[in-house]
């Protein structure tokens, strides 16, 4: 079972030696987030960074929380990531035929998903601090790169937030995770993805004429912010699914000036409204690309009350050229998606991202005994899941090779493969598939003596080398 508390994480990764605290000041207008770059770009993903004076402010921030695999699993409280796996699948299992277009609601009907439920309290929490005039810029947000905001002069991002909202009933609850713009003591700005959840209540709102609620909260249960992050199926709640990650419930409160609810070990919270028809400009902003993605219209957030523990320690992460904390948290969802697939598209035996690729949902799809023509025939019912409408290149390889060996995984594809066959693309031609399992060939592949194997091991110091 994980910790639901994001203190008490960064005290379990104090104790196994996976944080480091910077007692010096920092700047957190560029220099915390160079100081966190370089230390990403440390094998293995260097450690997290307690920055405990930061210019500015009286709050604490924490980044690459999340940055290493070894984090992940203690973020889980798993031993190892493959139990995601493990956990997922059985409980997918207890789908007789389970459907992707209604996948949400047979999980949630599950007994065993179920239990996991959201558990709200009735009253906010006691020991919050209120902001009697709510005041954004006392936090020590970020300014990750140099032209950030540039458009509109606003280069400070919550980068790490949860972000809360429903329909104009109350029903259909959503968290989503989405890089907010502070734009002052009492407005942010807001960019998310036209298919989000986020955006789709909003669109009810306009249809209603009201403004949306919607809270933004900070830290809380490490499992929550993962399943922020991931693409679940359908309306299947956020929440529910970090309990089930957690292995238990997570509480949730009232928020004080709006009708949602948020997690009651939140750092800070943030509540206000947004009239869906009102927009501003956000960006550029530096993410994972190694470029800006351009200025555009966002939604703006009023904000209305801020609270926050006294002790609060705000969260960020940084994004930029990989590898980076965001490609290790992005493992978690790795583990999950392997058990929807071998549920949905059985010839599939794995998938592992290359931490360069997961952004552009590209992977290394491993198949069972692979023929001739079933990888065109995986990737035609793969392109169609939501998960892989943006996959710019899936590597298909034999269940045997490595698919986490990027390497090997590369070394069989440009021996395997014949690229005049075995490349391909979707319909659109904007997605590629490579088949490099082999089986298209019909050379003998070398395979190692066992006999001699065992032989060289059992001797190998008698030779001394």
């Amino acid at each position: 079972m994980s910790t639901n508390d994001l203190q008490q994480f960064i005290t379990i990764l104090e104790t196994n030696h996976e944080l480091s605290r910077v007692s010096a000041g920092t700047d957190p207008i560029l220099e915390i987030a160079a100081i966190t770059d370089r230390v990403c770009k440390n094998p293995g993903g260097g450690r997290a960074l307690l920055f405990e004076h930061p210019y500015g402010s009286c709050f604490p921030l924490a980044t690459n929380l999340f940055g290493s695999r070894r984090r992940m699993e203690l973020a889980l409280g798993i031993d190892r990531l493959d139990l995601l796996t493990e956990r997922l699948a059985a409980l997918l299992a207890q789908i007789p035929a389970p459907a992707f277009d209604r996948l949400d609601r047979q999980l949630a009907g599950l007994p065993g998903f179920s239990r996991y439920a959201r558990l709200c309290a009735p009253s906010p929490g006691a020991a919050d601090m209120i902001m009697a005039s709510p005041d954004l810029t006392v936090f020590p947000f970020l300014q990750t790169w140099p032209a950030d905001g540039s458009a509109d002069g606003y280069p400070r991002y919550i980068t790490l937030p949860l972000l809360f909202s429903a329909d104009p009933d109350g029903n259909g609850p959503n968290c989503g995770m989405y890089r907010c713009q502070v734009r002052g003591p009492r407005e942010l700005a807001i960019r998310w993805n036209p298919a989000s959840g986020a955006a789709r209540h909003l669109e009810q709102y306009r249809l209603r004429g009201e403004r949306m609620p919607l809270a933004v909260a900070l830290g809380g249960p490490p499992a929550a912010i993962f399943s922020a992050m991931m693409p679940l199926p359908g309306d299947l709640d956020e929440m529910a699914f970090a309990g089930f990650l957690a292995g238990a419930a997570i509480e949730m409160v009232p928020c004080r000036t709006i009708p949602l609810h948020v997690p009651a070990t939140a750092e800070a919270v943030v509540e206000g409204f947004v009239d869906p028809e009102e927009t501003v400009t956000e960006g550029p902003y530096g993410n994972h690309t190694g470029a800006y993605t351009p200025a555009g219209p966002a939604a703006l957030l009023r904000v209305t009350a801020v609270s926050h523990r006294p002790d609060a320690v705000i969260p960020a992460t940084v994004v930029g050229p990989p590898p980076m904390e965001d490609c290790w948290m992005a493992l978690a969802w790795e583990r999950l998606l392997a058990a929807f697939l071998r549920r949905f598209v059985p010839p599939v035996a794995d998938i592992r991202f290359p931490l360069e690729w997961v952004f552009h949902q590209s992977g290394v799809i491993s198949l069972e005994n692979p023929r001739p023509g079933m990888v065109r025939e995986t990737a035609e019912q793969l392109w169609p899941l939501p998960w892989f409408a943006a996959a710019r290149l899936l590597v298909f390889v034999d269940a045997g090779a490595d698919g986490a060996d990027f390497a090997g995984v590369a070394w069989s594809g440009i021996n395997l493969a014949d690229f005049g066959r075995d490349l391909f693309p979707d319909a659109s031609g904007k997605r590629w598939a490579v088949d490099a399992t082999g089986s298209g060939l019909a050379r003998q592949r070398i395979v190692p003596d066992a006999a001699i194997a065992e032989h060289v091991a059992r001797r190998w110091r008698e030779y001394g080398v």
